[in-house]
Parts: structure tokens; C-alpha cells; sequence
């Protein structure tokens, strides 16, 4: 096995790691206690991007826990926490029905947000294709590399944690 392989097993093996729910809590708890409607989380999201968490309820330790784990996730895999939580959160869906659906939307929406045209995306698979093949890193690094694909998960991750209210 080869560093990248290695990368993305341990990668995988993270996903079912149930210490990331406290991340999910914590933004869950934040929305709630603050009134969250749509696209409000999108900014959030966007805030923590810029290693800003006094967004983030500190009721609960929240806040600390959320740094925490963010600096963890940062020196074990060089990736923000928030977009793991948020890749996390579609690829819990995969064997429903509606996965295929949202990973669509998120194609979609990258591309209206990339090109300014409502045409269809090039690629559908744009988020499905590494989960397929367990390119974890890989999918992590074009997230946060393209603003125009964290702006699109953001924005689903938005809808999904908005319809669980």
C-alpha cells in the first residue's frame, strides 16, 4: 500500500468514528439556538473555513470540542474537519434512495456556481465518483481547493440539516 491508499483507509475508517458526531451536534445545537433558516449554515460553514468558531455555541464546550477536532483532523490529514462532517453526512446516505439525488444536486449546483449557466453538469459524478472508489483525500482536496464545490456542499449541507428540523 502506498501513502495515498494508506491516507484513505484510515480516511475510511474515520467515517464511522463516532467522535465527528460532536461536530454534527454542535452545528445542529447552533442552528437550533440561534434561529438558523436557509443558507444560514452555508455561512457558518464559511466562517469556520476561516478558522473563526465564535459562531459556534460554546453551551456544552461545543466550541472547544469543535476546535479540537479540527486541529486533530488538520495535523492527521491536512483537511478542515468541516469538510470531512459534510462528506460524512452525504456518504451516510449511499445505499438510499436518494443519494444519487443529492450528489447530482451538488454537481449542479457546483456548476451554476462555477460557469454562471444553468446547462447541465459535465460530470454527475463529481462527489459520487471518488467516494466509489475510496478516494477519500482526493475528494477532500478538490472541496476545499474549488470554491465553487464548497460553496455547492455547503449549500446541500445546508438543505439536508435544514430538512432534519
Amino acid at each position: 500500500m502506498n501513502d495515498e491508499q494508506i491516507k484513505d483507509a484510515r480516511l475510511e475508517m474515520e467515517l464511522e468514528n463516532p467522535a465527528y458526531d460532536i461536530v454534527d451536534d454542535a452545528i445542529s445545537y447552533t442552528m437550533k439556538k440561534y434561529h438558523y433558516r436557509e443558507y444560514d449554515l452555508v455561512k457558518l460553514v464559511m466562517i469556520i473555513y476561516e478558522d473563526d468558531y465564535s459562531f459556534i455555541s460554546n453551551d456544552n464546550d461545543y466550541r472547544d470540542q469543535f476546535k479540537l477536532l479540527d486541529d486533530y483532523f488538520r495535523k492527521q490529514y491536512g483537511h478542515n474537519v468541516i469538510t470531512f462532517v459534510m462528506m460524512r453526512e452525504i456518504i451516510k446516505l449511499k445505499d438510499t434512495k436518494s443519494y444519487d439525488d443529492i450528489t447530482s444536486e451538488i454537481a449542479m449546483v457546483e456548476k451554476v456556481l462555477r460557469t454562471n449557466d444553468n446547462l447541465p453538469p459535465e460530470d454527475l459524478c463529481v462527489f459520487s465518483y471518488p467516494v466509489k472508489n475510496k478516494k477519500y483525500d482526493d475528494l477532500l482536496y478538490l472541496i476545499e481547493k474549488n470554491i465553487s464545490m464548497k460553496y455547492a456542499l455547503a449549500m446541500v449541507y445546508d438543505k439536508l440539516k435544514n430538512s432534519k428540523k
